[in-house]
């Protein structure tokens, strides 16, 4: 019998949703519309499509391990390609970050109810996080997190906006903290749903690329925004000192030739980022009226979902088991830190439509109102 690391007993493997086949096969359903995984109801841009193609035509040959994409990436953003590094989907860099920067007995802060990558990653390293509980509001709390610093604190996990909540960390706070945590901290602003936010929160949301702080971290995806989930492909922009290691743990190839590709035409077509943040803006204002109107609490988001408290583990399970038998996929967040709690992603404006229309069917039997 061959016999593991004792530390990794502890980790728990990320359960992804279910499949909108699995649940047209369980309940006899014609039609299923899956909303429980954050994904772009658009697709991806027409340019990242045929870009893809071509480059499949080369799919026999090793790419480049994102040279090109980080090119791309340094004119895009107006900064050189030593603060760039790339993989496989920010998801990945979470867990170079911790094979890279956690020793044993070092750790990472973080808030509970946040993304849970972190919290598996730190894991596999032999690393336990260091939780601090959230603020009102379902939010982060950067006071306790600066008050929950060590010597042995290594990294600091923001993810901004939260997913699952979809709340976020304003400038102001944000710079509270970076004034009162040491330099040798690495702040990790995890930044998945940046287009959102920036485009929801103009004035208010702290695009990390503008903090000019020596030890900020931002991660970066094409899973949302550019709608290119399935092509695997992330980045962080930091400071060349801290890129350098990245840089080096990295694997050769990764990340792969066809989605950087995609990814680097995808950068070209902003036009297609627009319509989809306008598109989330109004289905992301329909679902949060539709559920406060009937009397459910959610957090306010930024990102594209909403998060719905029922105020019991019991009724969330009933509230997304009902929404499952009405053909709606969505998220259950225990495995979040958040058992009262289901996560709708926004999707086209039909689907947003027909959503509310099922909340409001549902909502005398979930609230009280």
């Amino acid at each position: 019998m061959i016999n593991g690391p004792k530390h990794l007993e502890q980790v728990t493997a990320y359960k992804p949703g279910a499949s909108a086949k699995e649940i047209q096969r369980e309940f006899g359903l014609d039609n299923v519309e899956k909303l429980a995984s954050n994904e772009n109801p658009l697709g991806a841009s027409p340019k990242a499509i045929d870009a893809a193609t071509v480059a499949l035509q080369s799919g026999h040959i090793y790419g480049d391990g994102g040279a090109g994409l980080r090119h791309a990436l340094s004119s895009f953003h107006g900064l050189p390609e030593e603060h760039f590094a790339v993989n496989n989907g920010s998801d990945a860099i979470i867990h170079q970050l911790a094979r890279t920067f956690l020793l044993p007995g070092e750790h990472g802060v973080t808030c509970r109810g946040g993304f849970v990558s972190f919290q598996i990653a730190s894991k596999t390293v032999g690393s336990e996080p260091k939780f601090v509980n959230q603020a009102p509001g379902y939010r982060f709390d950067v006071e306790a997190m600066v008050s929950a610093v060590e010597p042995a604190t290594k990294l600091i996990y923001i993810p901004n906006p939260n997913n699952p909540t979809g709340t976020f960390v304003n400038r102001t706070e944000i710079e509270y903290l970076l004034d009162n945590v040491p330099e040798t901290v690495l702040v990790v602003l995890d930044e998945a749903y940046v287009q959102y936010a920036a485009f929801l929160e103009p004035d208010d949301y702290p695009d990390a690329l503008t903090l000019n702080r020596p030890n900020v971290l931002s991660l970066r995806t094409f899973s949302k925004a550019y709608g290119m989930a399935a092509f695997r492909i992330g980045y962080a922009v930091g400071m060349p000192d801290v890129i350098k290691w990245l840089r080096k743990t990295k694997l050769p190839f990764d990340p792969n030739a066809i989605g950087c590709a995609a990814a680097v035409a995808a950068l070209d077509d902003q036009e297609h980022v627009q319509k989809t943040v306008e598109l989330n803006a109004s289905g992301l204002e329909l679902l949060h009226s539709t559920l406060q109107e009937y009397g459910f609490t959610t957090s306010r988001s930024i990102a594209n979902f909403v998060m719905v408290d029922c105020g019991e583990s019991e009724l969330a399970v009933k509230f997304h088991r009902a929404l499952l038998e009405e053909g709606f996929i969505t998220r259950p967040l225990a495995g979040f830190g958040l058992p009262t709690c289901v996560r709708i992603s926004t999707g086209t404006a039909d689907q947003n439509t027909r959503i509310a229309t099922t909340i409001k069917k549902l909502a005398p039997v979930f609230t009280t109102h």
